[in-house]
């Protein structure tokens, strides 16, 4: 049997499954579980593993075997159907820097839950885009087996599909000041990430940039439907759709999706990920470009970091300095795609900042205010990859936070 010991070779092998089923449509999400026999109903926790908007090999392979091409629907599968799968499957494992969830889970879990309890229900579940309601109890099921990252996820990518889908068009703009406006975009993709959200938490809140807070559950949506609206609008790819959770406990969950590329930013508050063609990888800062991203947008009024940073001849003689004007490029400090990113302000409880400082957090980055102290403390936001980083950039932010905000700076 062919192994497949690289991701292109995993993409090809996907690209001919997926070529073989005429009118093929990757789902929305998809999982396979188990009904033991003795359970009388489907629940939830027959659905250990969800794959929302992603893992699309593992999706195709059991749509071969059981005949699915596009939409919302739930299959029976035969203990031989399973073992089809796998086996179909199974050359992936031969690339190993990757865990591979699925196939695990299929031959790991299931096969031997089949084998003490042959009497017990396989399924096979997929999500396309038709209305929320089943007939199909497996599929109610599943939907409330998604677990928080996939709800956001799901969420973030619907979002970042209508403002995919409307890039370049002719857009009406809605004035909130005289530099800054609103687009059809930002509003269509805020309804799609709230009616998402809906569909799997009705009862939490949440709070959008363009529609306001909802709801007083202690479980709060953090939404920036389009952050970067002024690049969009201008037809500059530069722009991202953030969906983040909060608790009292903190931030549970975040994305930052880049809707023109297609690649989605996420964490569970422990790890960070990029999902990109399927998969996932491990989001892993690093120094290495010696750009930083600076937030000039603020008060005309008063002084603000962000600009006195950007015209540091210090500063540009360490760093390579930007002005993305998104909070996409926070998510890239979290990649290794920019060695820091710094903003001056109030970021506790924001639409745009709260999902890219938990990525940078869980990726690993030093995260402070701009004083150095815990994120929150003070005015402002680093978000550097390496504590060296950090403390550069500390050091040049010093002198123009003591202009902006003596009373709130420490001494050097």
């Amino acid at each position: 049997m062919d192994q497949w010991t690289t991701m292109d070779e995993i993409l090809a092998a996907r690209s001919r499954f997926e070529s073989a089923i005429d009118g093929w449509t990757p789902p929305n999400a998809h999982g396979v579980g188990l009904r033991p026999s003795t359970a009388p109903d489907h629940k939830p926790e027959h659905f250990p593993l969800v794959n929302a908007y992603g893992h699309r090999l593992p999706a195709v392979v059991i749509a071969t075997v059981v005949g699915h091409k596009r939409g919302t629907a739930a299959y029976r599968l035969t203990r031989e159907e399973l073992e089809q799968a796998i086996e179909l499957i199974s050359p992936a494992e031969a690339y190993l820097d990757y865990d591979h969830p699925n196939v695990r889970s299929w031959r790991d879990r299931i096969l031997p839950a089949l084998t003490e309890d042959p009497e017990a229900e396989v399924v096979a579940v997929f999500i396309g885009d038709e209305p929320e309601e089943s007939p199909d109890p497996a599929i109610d099921a599943f939907r409330a087996a998604f677990p928080d990252q996939a709800v956001a996820i799901a969420a973030a990518t619907a979002g970042a599909a209508v403002v995919r889908e409307m890039y370049g068009t002719d857009l009406s703009h809605f004035d909130k000041s005289p530099t800054d406006f609103a687009t059809e975009a930002d509003i269509a993709s805020e309804k799609a990430i709230r009616e998402t959200i809906a569909t799997y938490r009705p009862e939490d809140a949440f709070e959008g940039e363009e529609t306001g807070r909802s709801g007083d559950s202690e479980r709060r949506w953090l939404v920036d439907p389009l952050c970067g609206t002024l690049n969009y609008a201008a037809q500059t790819p530069l722009a991202a759709v953030n969906v983040a959770l909060v608790t009292p406990d903190g931030v549970k969950t975040a994305v930052s999706a880049d809707p023109i590329s297609e690649e989605i930013f996420w964490t569970d508050a422990t790890s960070a990920w990029l999902r990109q063609g399927g998969g996932d990888t491990v989001l892993t800062p690093s120094p290495r470009t010696r750009l930083v991203d600076i937030q000039c947008d603020g008060p005309l009024d008063r002084p603000f970091v962000g600009g006195q940073l950007v015209a540091d001849p210090r500063l540009r003689a360490q760093f390579g300095p930007r002005v993305m004007s998104s909070t996409l490029a926070v998510a890239w400090v979290a990649a290794g795609r920019r060695a820091a990113y710094v903003t001056d302000g109030h970021l506790e409880g924001s639409v745009h900042f709260t999902a890219g400082i938990a990525l940078c957090q869980a990726a690993g980055c030093v995260v402070t205010d701009l004083n150095g102290d815990p994120i929150h403390t003070g005015r402002g936001m680093i978000a550097a990859a390496d504590a060296a980083t950090h403390q550069l950039l500390l050091d040049l932010v010093r002198p123009h936070l003591a202009a902006a905000d003596p009373d709130r700076t420490s001494p050097a």
